[in-house]
């Protein structure tokens, strides 16, 4: 369930410590870290982070890879995982994707998620700014009414 005023919620519960945060990088192809890798454990639920259709679910280089389309524009991705859901399915905020595998490179624990986050096909996101509630900006109204 997300946060108060939140879009997206955890796809790892409980809420999961961020073993590598993402780093956007500095030119389409450059180097950076595309996601978010979240601590988990081998066969733990991950769970989509909103409603959406499942674009992709399939292995990519060996990894099962789930990608999630959702109504804002947005893709969410999901690695590695054992997928439980086809493409073209529906799927609710918090329902299961798969299963977390072991193996993900670099992860300092049992097993790690990555989760990424795009609009358009290189505009990569981080994840994590998702989580918060939306921040809102009033502006004053002047005599004439709104501005």
């Amino acid at each position: 369930m997300p946060a108060p005023g939140a879009q997206y919620s955890w796809p790892l519960l409980p809420a999961p410590a961020v073993t590598e945060p993402f780093r956007r990088p500095t030119f389409a192809y450059g180097r950076g870290h595309r996601g978010a890798d979240l601590a988990g454990a081998p066969g733990q639920a991950v769970l989509a982070a909103r409603t959406g259709v499942i674009a992709f679910a399939g292995r990519v280089a060996g990894r099962g890879v789930v990608s999630v389309d959702h109504a804002d524009g947005l893709r969410s991705t999901y690695e590695p995982v054992s997928a439980v859901v086809t493409a073209g399915a529906t799927v609710g905020a918090g329902d299961p994707l798969g299963v977390l595998e072991p193996g993900h490179a670099g992860c300092p624990v049992a097993a790690c998620l990555h989760w990424g986050v795009r609009r358009d096909r290189l505009d990569h996101l981080d994840p994590l700014v998702l989580l918060r509630p939306a921040r809102l900006r009033l502006l004053p109204w002047g005599a004439d009414g709104p501005p």
